[in-house]
Parts: C-alpha cells; structure tokens; sequence
C-alpha cells in the first residue's frame, strides 16, 4: 500500500510534467503552459481522493443544523519555540476581537485546543513526528472545531475590518471561492474555493462530510499528498456527493477577490489613505501574511500600518 502511494505520488508529477512540456511545445507560452500541467496534477490528485474516502462523506447522515448561543469565532495560533507573534498576526487577532458582533472570540494554542476539540490521537502523532505540518494540522482542527460547536473559524492573518454580514452569518455552511485573479500554483478551476474563513452552524452536512474524509487520509496516510489537499478533498465532495453537490450549489458563490487585495507585493506598496478607505469599505476582511517581500524600508506601507493596528 505504501508503495502504490508512492508509486501514485510519482506517476501524478510525472504526468503534470509531460502535459506540462507538451502544452509548450505546442503554445510557447511557459505560464500556460506550467498551469495546464498544475491543473491536470490538481484532477489526479483529486480523483486519488475521491476514489479513496469519499465513502467516509457517505457514511455522515444530514442532521438537524443547530446554532450555540452564543456561537463563537475561532482562531488558532501557537509560535515554534524560540519564536515570537509576528506584529502583522497580532494585529490581525486584535482586529478579529473589534469585530464580534454577538459571537464569542476565541484565540486557541496547543495547550487549549484539547479543551474544544477532540481530534484523533493519530493525528497529534503525524503532528509530533513530522509527517504532518501545521498549515494541515491547521486544516483538521478548524473542522473539527465547526463540527462540535459551529461557528466561524478565521485564519490568524485575516484583518478584519467590519462585523461579518448578515447574509454569511444566515448560512448553515459558507465558504468564498478562490479569486478569478488569484496567485497560486493551481487556477480557479483547481482549488476553486478558499479554507481562510468558512462558516458553518453545527450539524452542517458539508463542513462534517469534509471533516470525515480529511482525518480519514490521516487515518490511513503519513504524507500528505498535495499542499492544498484540503481544498481538493472540498472539491471531490461537492462534485461527486449528491447531497453535498445540493448544499454547496445552494450556497452564495462569492469569489474572493475582494480581500485578495494585499495578495504578493501589494501589502508593501506605499499607503494611501484613500485607497485604503475603498478597501476596508469593500470587505469585512483582507488576507494578510507575515511573508512579505524584502525591502529595506517598510516605513508607511500598508504592512506598516497593518501591523501598528491603527487603520
């Protein structure tokens, strides 16, 4: 079995790599051409999921959607040792606790998430050994988290600039779709939606049928088989689960666009007050990243201000 999945792993970069060089034979083009084979890798490896642990989304019946009073936001943040918040996280949680409305705030860590969650003992061992990072830790507990209690799970680098709409908040499920101009290996057509912010009441079918299946893969794998096997798994159930494929097409399909808006070198690009005025008012959030481009001077920048926490 270990083999075959390596095998599997191997034969899906080779194949992205063939369309890959195949597509610029014909085109020219290196940028299309890098997409079509990120994308034809994205459908193997998405086919891989389903075929795998789809069963564990048909094993989840629909229950009765529930709301906790109140219900609560939840984010997660915990530093490596020897390391300190980043100032763009801190300001980014700040922001988050302006920002309640009627939901309780909570910000957990290692030492507090066994207090709401009641993640597999496999997973803190892929976590502890190495074979699972963070960024999929990180995966496994907002889900875990929304499926207990329900509620609204925000990344730590989110800068929230308004209460969350009302529009959202009536969801039983809701997640944004990746932005028509996002930067990331794979295109619209690939991830297709964003795991920042999701928003589910308890009993959601979606976000526990997503769940199922995600620590299912752990249950079962100690490599992950793509950084965004996350959103692919998301994927694999709306479009090959009938009742999942019902829920996610009833769902508000906003793409992310709108708070996409310091994505890359924007974030380090000179502040202006009017600019920044149109932004906060566009979205209730913007998606931040303490990775930012190096430059010498990042004095009146939007990374500046973002991280003093005054705009």
């Amino acid at each position: 079995m270990i083999f075959s999945r390596k095998f599997l792993r191997f034969r899906i970069r080779i194949a992205a790599l063939a369309v890959h060089f195949a597509a610029w034979l014909q085109s020219g083009d290196k940028k299309k051409s890098k997409s079509k084979g990120a994308q034809f890798g994205a459908k193997m490896r998405t086919n891989y999921l389903a075929k795998n642990y789809l069963w564990a989304a048909e094993k989840v019946s629909p229950k009765k959607v529930t709301v906790e009073t109140p219900e609560t936001i939840w984010q997660f943040w915990d530093n490596p040792t020897g390391k300190t918040t980043p100032e763009i996280v801190k300001a980014c949680l700040e922001s988050a606790k302006k920002f309640t409305g009627n939901f309780d705030h909570k910000i957990l860590n290692n030492s507090t998430i066994g207090n709401y969650s009641d993640l597999p003992g496999y997973v803190f061992d892929r976590l502890k050994s190495g074979q699972m990072g963070y960024a999929h830790f990180a995966d496994l507990l907002r889900l875990n988290l929304l499926k207990n209690h329900g509620g609204i799970w925000m990344d730590a680098t989110l800068y929230i600039t308004d209460f969350v709409p009302k529009y959202i908040v009536d969801e039983d499920f809701f997640v944004f779709l990746i932005a028509k101009q996002a930067r990331y290996s794979y295109s619209h057509s690939s991830t297709f939606m964003a795991n920042c912010f999701i928003r589910a009441k308890k009993g959601s079918f979606l976000c526990e049928a997503w769940y199922e299946m995600c620590v299912e893969y752990w249950k079962n794998e100690a490599k992950a088989l793509d950084y965004y096997q996350h959103q692919l798994m998301f994927k694999a159930l709306v479009e090959r689960n009938l009742t999942a494929k019902q829920l996610f097409e009833n769902m508000p399909h906003i793409p992310e666009d709108e708070l996409s808006l310091f994505i890359g070198d924007n974030i380090v690009k000179k502040f202006d007050a009017d600019e920044w005025e149109k932004i906060r008012t566009t979205s209730f959030l913007q998606k931040t990243t303490y990775r930012i481009p190096y430059r010498d001077d990042y004095s009146d920048t939007y990374f500046s201000k973002l991280c003093e926490g005054k705009i």
